[in-house]
């Protein structure tokens, strides 16, 4: 081997040598539950598997530039290398940022909130699929991780500002298929506890990327509507299939609180100059579509509160003029909000979306009871009586009372009575409710964690 080559390897070694210390130093703060941060210990766990095998197999590439390789071959193989290590490394810094951030005392509450919401979320929909035998106990992954990022929110925008040219480097990360689900929150939201709603959105990606449902609702489209939406407008719902399933998971798990909150945010965008065309690019509906899509959805559940609540949406909606092009969208928000939320899915074992939550009602009463407490702070609901109280609900609350208000509530005063009663919900050891992983488990995030392909478009 040349000089060249020898000290290029050497190089490498101490190159890929740097993750595992700095894996070890994560599991030994959970091990010891140091500030709380052992609620994470079992992600932690995974996290290592999946960095092990990334590591396992830039040493492997490592191993074969040792043979007696063309320089062609070698200058491959080194390539590769450098882009498993760079891959490896954007995994690891996400999680590991991510992580340190909870070390931060005036974070770490609100992220606490974020991540039990998010793992709530996750797990009604993945025990669900797992009970109708879909999912194997040892192929679950772990509950998702709350991300901050330096982002506006699930907003759309147009050609002049394009969503992909916003996009930071973190979103294309969420989108691969890590033992880890991540889920992304603006950082600004941990000030607003009734914006913690738009994860039942968030996670609805990564159930969608679990189950492989929007493939098949994009199908469906077509078989649903029975011909009633013409092929020009079909293509253009198509191409919003992934953000209107996300938004369908959103109702079945945060019902009125997360439409209101996504109208809210698209209703003060609408009237916008980039607002004006349709932008085909765009994988979020446009708000004047989406707005009036999401009361559809409510409807669709049939309790009588959340058609209260898609009333409300809509008078606010009509206030704004739509562009001319709009309408015809209109006509289609039934048969789409039945396809996506009745439909019934191979990939649901021959069942609807609805079913993965079908308990709706009992949502809406007891974020009901919960609304009333945040609103005036008397007659607070029991936190662990009957059963502990759904952390999901608590920002569905807020959200009530920051939407209903005839005139301005005192926001901070809702926020201070929604942490707190966050943090009276008892605490669970660990988001995932066990301190280690089964070797089938293990396995299987192995498994996962080797399908993970840098150089392609994810695993």
């Amino acid at each position: 081997m040349s000089t060249l080559r020898a000290r290029a390897t050497a190089e490498l070694q101490r190159r890929i040598d740097v993750l595992p210390r700095d894996v070890a130093r994560y599991e030994s703060a959970a091990a010891a539950n140091t500030r709380g941060f052992g609620i994470h210990a079992s992600q932690v766990l995974a996290l290592k598997i999946l960095m092990n095998e990334l590591i396992q197999r830039q040493r492997g590439i490592l191993e074969r530039l040792g043979a007696d390789l063309s320089d062609a071959d070698f200058a491959d193989g080194f390539g590769k290398l450098l882009v498993e290590i760079a891959g490896a490394h954007g995994v690891w810094n996400i999680f590991s940022q991510t992580l340190a951030q909870r070390e931060q005392p005036a974070l770490a509450p609100p992220l606490d909130a974020a991540d039990l919401v998010a793992a709530e979320c996750y797990q009604v929909c993945m025990n669900k699929a797992r009970n109708w035998g879909l999912v194997p106990r040892e192929g679950m992954r772990e509950p998702p991780l709350v991300c901050l990022e330096a982002h506006y929110g699930p907003v759309a925008v147009s050609r002049q500002n394009p969503l992909r040219a916003l996009r930071s480097s973190l979103r294309s990360y969420r989108d691969l298929r890590l033992p880890i689900p991540i889920v992304l929150l603006p950082a600004d939201q941990t000030e607003c506890a009734w914006l913690l709603v738009t994860l039942c959105h968030e996670v609805g990606h990564n159930v969608d990327q679990d189950l492989a449902l929007s493939n098949e609702l994009t199908r469906a489209l077509l078989l649903g509507t029975d011909g009633e939406i013409p092929p020009d407008r079909q293509e253009i719902w198509f191409g919003w299939t992934r953000e209107i399933l996300a938004d369908a998971i959103g109702v079945l798990l945060g019902n009125a609180g997360f439409a209101l909150a996504l109208a809210s945010l698209q209703l003060v965008l609408a009237p916008g100059s980039q607002q004006r065309e349709l932008d085909r690019h765009d994988p979020h509906p446009h708000p004047m579509i989406r707005v009036p899509l999401l009361g559809a959805l409510l409807r669709r559940l049939g309790v009588a509160a959340l058609a209260g609540a898609a009333d409300q949406m809509e008078q606010d909606w009509r206030a704004l003029p739509a562009p001319a092009w709009v309408a015809p969208f209109l006509g289609d928000l039934g048969a789409i909000a039945g396809t996506f939320l009745e439909r019934k899915l191979d990939a649901l074992g021959g069942r609807a979306l609805r079913e993965l939550h079908p308990d709706v009602s009992a949502d809406v009463r007891r974020a009901d009871a919960l609304a009333r407490f945040l609103r005036s702070g008397e007659l607070r609901p029991a936190p662990d009586k009957p059963s502990y109280f759904p952390y999901r609900l608590v920002p569905v609350a807020a959200q009530l009372v920051v939407a209903s208000a005839p005139s301005p509530v005192e926001l901070g005063a809702v926020q201070r009575r929604s942490m707190e009663f966050f943090a009276a919900i008892p605490r669970p050891p660990m988001l995932a409710g066990a301190a280690s992983l089964s070797p089938q488990r293990a396995a299987s995030y192995a498994r996962i964690a080797r399908s993970v392909d840098f150089a392609g478009d994810g695993g």
